[in-house]
């Protein structure tokens, strides 16, 4: 026998914890992460173990994929996870102060361009969609201003809008 099924308690991103049978098919460490790759009713999928909750033997062989390369089939799960994280782009300007704020936050994400007239730099910044990448952005007030796609300028409004609701406006305003 080459394993056993197991059901696994596991927590997605923000999500509240659900049970699932899997076949475990291999563990992979990446970037400081360790990974369970499974095979489940909807395919293979990757699971990361700091979101695993529990775990029960079910005492059942597992199924393992005919031909199944666990190297080949995590190229391909960290192909897919790049390919997303930099899906868009979004494009803005920086004060000079926030700018080793943004190489720590964004690393190999952020796009650094020239230094603008006004002493600011004008940056671009990958990530899975506009409106993610805004959110990032956004701890940064005002020493950032986001130029374009206009979703991402949105995002920052409705922010706006929603933190002025919950704490109204500072007492020096």
């Amino acid at each position: 026998m080459d394993g056993i099924q197991v059901r696994l308690g596991y927590a997605g991103p923000g999500r509240p914890v659900g049970v699932r049978t899997v076949h475990p098919l291999g563990l992979v460490a990446k970037a400081g992460r360790d990974y369970l790759v499974a095979e489940t009713e909807q395919g293979l999928r990757t699971f990361r173990l700091s979101r695993v909750a529990s775990v029960e033997a079910t005492g059942e062989p597992v199924v393992r994929p005919d031909g199944f390369d666990l190297p080949t089939v995590w190229r391909s799960f960290a192909a897919r996870l790049e390919q997303r994280l930099y899906a868009t782009t979004v494009r803005a300007r920086a004060e000079p102060g926030a700018m080793a704020i943004l190489e720590r936050l964004f690393d190999g994400r952020l796009h650094v361009g020239p230094v603008l007239p006004d002493g600011w730099t004008e940056i671009r910044v990958d990530g899975p969609t506009p409106e993610v990448v805004a959110t990032q952005l956004a701890g940064l007030g005002a020493r950032i201003e986001v130029l374009d796609p206009p979703e991402a300028r949105e995002r920052l409004a409705r922010l706006a809008v929603e933190l002025a609701g919950v704490y109204g406006p500072p007492e020096s305003c």
